[in-house]
């Protein structure tokens, strides 16, 4: 699981979060309690069913957030992109969450113990605002995209989630990187690869995407979520 790389800055990090307006002693309790997580492959964090032990803090890659029927299929539900949270409300949430939490390939994290986070906002109360404004900022988008998913056409519809996950991976502004394979936009959109292939083939002929390997160059933002809409 774990590999040496570059040091992770739990502090820098904690200080432009939600936890910024800590006073340092409980900044500083909160970062001593800090583990950096580095993943090579795709790893279960947390399975469904058993409760969450621990907050994480996404650095780079992604947690992808998975059910699972009862015939064995997956039904990826969403992904936690760079500077978000995975995840608050299975961190305040009094029962343990009924999907996996799954790291992508090359993912690192800062992970809190749940019981420590749990203490400070106890502590903290003006904490908790900031936390529904995130938890918020999620439910919109997963609104957005399971309202105006079904009113649209096809390649609009995969417009519409290259432009959520770009938000999801805080890519801002006029455009840049995002960072996902085609097969798991193909399990996000649930359709076939083949088709999500086609999807984007188009969008890539019309300018508004540049197909790389697992990732897409968006150059213009602001255009791609005009044609989704």
């Amino acid at each position: 699981m774990l590999t040496r790389r570059d040091p992770v800055d739990a502090a820098a990090l904690l200080k432009r979060s939600v936890f910024g307006v800590l006073e340092p002693t409980a900044l500083g309790q909160l970062q001593a309690s800090a583990r950096v997580e580095r993943f090579n492959r795709p790893t279960l964090l947390n399975a469904a069913g058993t409760p969450v032990t621990s907050l994480r803090l996404v650095v780079s890659g992604q947690i992808a957030i998975v059910a699972r029927r009862a015939s064995g299929a997956e039904v990826a539900l969403g992904d936690v992109g760079v500077d978000r949270w995975a995840t608050w409300l299975a961190c305040f949430a009094p029962t343990p969450p009924d999907h996996d939490f799954w790291s992508s390939a090359s993912c690192t994290c800062v992970a809190f113990p749940v019981a420590t986070v749990r203490a400070i906002c106890t502590e903290n109360p003006q904490i908790y605002p900031l936390v529904i404004a995130e938890i918020g900022t999620s439910m919109r988008m997963l609104m957005e995209w399971a309202g105006q998913s079904v009113l649209v056409s096809p390649e609009q519809r995969m417009a519409k989630l290259l432009c959520l996950l770009a938000r999801a991976q805080s890519v801002t502004g006029k455009g840049g990187t995002l960072r996902v394979n085609q097969q798991r936009l193909a399990q996000l959109a649930r359709c076939s690869r083949q088709s999500a292939n086609t999807l984007l083939g188009s969008l890539e002929q019309k300018g508004l995407i540049r197909i790389a390997y697992a990732r897409f160059e968006i150059d213009d933002l602001p255009k791609l979520a005009a044609f989704a809409e």
